[in-house]
């Protein structure tokens, strides 16, 4: 279905208060496509946060892709909540005046605009008042540009402040934008703690203890989320920040927690010990061999005094360096970088008798330890046998050290590196062929070369939380964060208390927090949960076997939140009629025994690329800290789309011929059908406004209103009466 391209400027206070997308609406000609659209060139948001203020300027030029002038309005729909203290605009050198609406003569304005083009994507802003301005003329073939600037007060949510700008123009542009850039300067009146995108791949720079920039930029880009950024007010030294959303009519709700260490280590460094293994097998020789001998170094020249370490060199044999740790002097750090130079790559691969060797070092001492394990091969000597390798090197660990892993190339055993990584507080990486290990190996341990707390667990005073992903939760360092999802119970007031080892001693942080139902703007909260929640599902029965139990949850979750992997791709490329028709019930037996079939034919390969890059994904997946668009699934390096799937907030929708299904009904049945257009079609608009974003999925909708399923089509009732209507909306 084919949209106007819009122009988005947003803000967004924790309480939900928002701006909305601005658009260009051109006047009809008879010389004009049914739909015609305006394109955008670029898009341009600068933003000042002087916390608690937020000014907003937008640059954009507009494109008429016609050969004859154009006249259009310049439409900017606001909620009826939002509080702007300055709107202005300018259109080729001059100030242009804007008329504002209420809400009330706004809706008779986009249901003017539905009726008009016979499309129903402004249904979104139903229920919110605008500001209008035409623009006249736009030359041929020419460009309009468009400058806006707003303020609007943020407010904040225990210390956490929120800032939303709606970027999803894909769903109006008929073409990329050249570029879309997003630069935001924050000054705060506190320390800011921790900054947190979890839309977008952002890059931030700090300034100071109380300023910072952070950056969006992407080219040849068509964008389809939401742009939402979190700071917290750090006043002590660790912080925790809670995030909530629970659905309306549900029970439980989900979570985001955000633990952050102190802004810089002003304490004794902690004392760590590395232990680096690496494999020096024939496989390894030329470009590997170099590369991760350069890493080597580097973890050696970033250790700091108090710290110990040894090598531990293996190929068919076992080679330490030393028989046991030393300590990270100058000297022996020299010495280190010499041995380093002198590894050279032959013979095998005995994995287990170098992990063995490296557990017997690991010191009962209570300093944090840290294996970092490099292999680029199976294991062909000594124990071979991938269960006791797994469950000897657990055991012999003791639960002592992390054990950080990295497969390198196609070559690996990714089953048993996922499963030691699993067992030993670890977590796998994999470095593919046109990969750097140094880059890898290196961005690792310069981030566990400062630890601020180990050993970390989280638990809530009124035992609200379940379902939290990470499972266990990794230590803390300075310099990063730590994003934790989870599902509650029950709303309302509760602590948060965070314990773990600082430098050997225990200590327990509390911190109030609110489980709250949070607003619209707080849905992907829920996306980002499931998201993990399925990857840990797969992981599991990829490793461990299916059940039922799981392979059914994987699927519930899947189709509801639309989130599909290489296990699930068959929800909206094979039975996705049949699914979101209704027929959910009586195929779930089929579906189970597909991705049974699925979750076994792709964990059958330990080895190879195949295997490697389900590992990748699946890890991905359950540390993403990155809401999932609907129709897009992660193959290796590539994103794949799927047009017959898209997600509304937290709900997906499945494309059945012409007709758009949410994705939660049950029955291939419908209790009333509207004609789409008509008299009642706007009146369910007027009933229930956030039904606006729904509708605007397409043409044909079938969805849920109240208790009832509403079919939207061509033909069907014209008018509601008003008994119609309450049994309706009727809960």
């Amino acid at each position: 279905m084919k949209k106007q391209l819009i122009l988005i400027a947003t803000i967004l206070g924790i309480s939900g208060t928002a701006l909305a997308d601005g658009f260009i609406m051109p006047h009809p000609k008879p010389w004009m496509p049914p739909h015609p659209k305006v394109n955008v060139k670029y898009h341009h948001v600068d933003v000042r946060i002087n916390d608690p203020v937020a000014i907003t300027s937008i640059d954009q030029v507009f494109v008429n892709p016609f050969g004859r002038e154009l006249e259009a309005d310049y439409i900017f729909p606001i909620p009826e909540n939002a509080s702007v203290s300055r709107f202005v605009a300018w259109l080729n050198g001059r100030k242009m005046e804007a008329e504002l609406l209420d809400a009330k003569e706004a809706r008779r304005i986009y249901e003017d605009i539905v009726r008009q083009h016979k499309d129903p994507a402004i249904l979104e802003y139903a229920g919110r008042g605008m500001y209008r301005m035409r623009i006249y003329p736009i030359p041929a073939n020419g460009e309009v540009r468009i400058k806006l600037e707003y303020e609007e007060t943020l407010k904040s949510d225990y210390g956490t402040v929120t800032y939303l700008y709606p970027l999803n123009t894909e769903k109006y542009s008929n073409s990329n934008l050249q570029e879309c850039k997003i630069e935001i300067d924050v000054s705060s009146f506190e320390k800011i703690g921790s900054v947190y995108c979890p839309t977008h791949n952002v890059t931030s720079e700090r300034e100071g203890e109380k300023s910072m920039t952070v950056s969006y930029l992407e080219r040849n880009i068509k964008p389809a989320e939401d742009f939402i950024l979190h700071f917290t007010r750090q006043k002590s030294d660790f912080g925790f920040h809670l995030l909530s959303y629970r659905e309306p009519g549900k029970k439980d709700g989900y979570f985001i927690g955000i633990l952050s260490p102190p802004l810089e280590n002003k304490s004794k460094t902690v004392d760590k010990n590395l232990i680096f293994i690496l494999d020096s097998s024939g496989s390894m020789r030329g470009e590997k061999m170099h590369q991760a001998k350069e890493a080597l170094k580097f973890c050696l020249l970033g250790l700091n005094p108090g710290d110990r370490f040894n090598i531990i060199d293996y190929d068919d044999s076992v080679m330490p360096y030393k028989s046991g740790l030393l300590e990270a002097s100058g000297k022996n750090i020299d010495n280190a970088v010499e041995f380093a130079n002198r590894i050279d790559a032959s013979g095998g691969t005995n994995i287990y008798d170098a992990l063995a060797r490296a557990c017997e070092m690991i010191p009962k001492n209570g300093d944090p330890t840290y294996l970092i394990f490099l292999t680029d091969g199976l294991p062909t000597v000594g124990n071979r046998n991938i269960e006791k390798i797994i469950k000897n090197t657990t055991r012999l660990n003791e639960g002592r050290a992390r054990l950080f892993v990295f497969g390198v190339g196609y070559d690996v055993n990714a089953h048993l590196l996922d499963r030691l990584a699993e067992e030993n507080s670890g977590v796998p990486e994999y470095v593919l062929p046109n990969e750097d290990i140094e880059v890898k190996v290196s961005r690792l341990a310069g981030k566990i070369s400062h630890p601020a707390m180990t050993d970390v667990k989280l638990r809530f005073a009124s035992d609200n939380g379940y379902n939290v992903y990470p499972e266990k939760l990794s230590d803390l360092f300075y310099g990063s964060e730590v994003i934790i999802t989870g599902r509650f119970r029950n709303t309302g007031k509760s602590n948060a208390i965070v314990s773990g080892k600082i430098g050997g001693e225990y200590k327990e942080y509390e911190f109030p927090v609110e489980f709250s139902d949070g607003s619209m703007s707080d849905e992907y909260i829920a996306l980002l949960w499931a998201n993990r929640r399925i990857g840990y599902l797969l992981q599991q029965m990829r490793l461990h076997g299916t059940s039922d139990e799981l392979l059914s949850e994987v699927i519930e979750l899947s189709k509801k939140f639309g989130i599909i992997t290489e296990y699930t791709s068959f929800l909206v490329t094979g039975d996705e009629n049949r699914i979101a028709s209704g027929y959910w019930e009586a195929e779930a037996p089929v579906l189970y025994k597909r991705l049974k079939k699925s979750v076994e034919e792709l964990g059958t390969a330990q080895s190879g690329k195949g295997a490697v890059t389900q590992s990748s994904n699946l890890n991905r997946q359950q540390m993403d800290m990155i809401a999932p668009p609907a129709n897009e699934m992660q193959i290796g390096e590539s994103k794949h789309q799927f047009t017959n799937a898209r997600q509304v907030g937290v709900q997906a929708f499945y494309q059945s011929g012409n007709n758009w299904i949410q994705s939660d009904i049950k029955k291939d049945t419908f209790d009333i059908e509207i004609k789409r257009f008509s008299k009642a079609y706007f009146q369910i608009i007027d009933n229930d406004p956030s039904l606006g974003r729904y509708l605007a999925v397409g043409d044909e909708v079938r969805l849920k209103v109240g208790t009832q399923v509403v079919q939207i089509s061509d033909s069907g009732k014209e008018y509601l009466t008003g008994d119609e209507l309450r049994e309706l909306f009727s809960n």
